[in-house]
């Protein structure tokens, strides 16, 4: 599984844990270009705090340009499914048939 879906799972399992709201919040920031308190990760146990890492990781590292608002609708409405090959260059591909 991708860091991505990850902690979108992750999110979506325990929305008031605290890891979750820090995880949460590092997709808003990361989303909509806002900043980030980075002292935030260094409260997360390693295991959150790997993921993190890769999250950051992926985003930076992958083509994909996430249209703005995506990420949280994805996390925070499990109705909404989030799949990262449609999502290229800041808008969803069409399905091709």
């Amino acid at each position: 599984m991708d860091a991505l879906q990850e902690t979108i799972k992750k999110v979506r399992s325990k929305p008031d844990d605290a890891s979750s709201r820090a995880l949460s919040d590092l997709m808003k920031a990361l989303d909509s270009g806002e900043p980030y308190e980075l002292n935030r990760l260094y409260q997360l146990n390693y295991s959150d705090f790997s993921l993190a890492m890769n999250l950051l990781k992926q985003w930076r590292l992958d083509s994909y340009r996430f249209e703005r608002g995506t990420l949280m609708k994805a996390a925070s409405d499990p109705s909404v499914s989030l799949d990262v090959a449609q999502l290229r260059y800041g808008r969803w591909e069409a399905e091709r048939v």
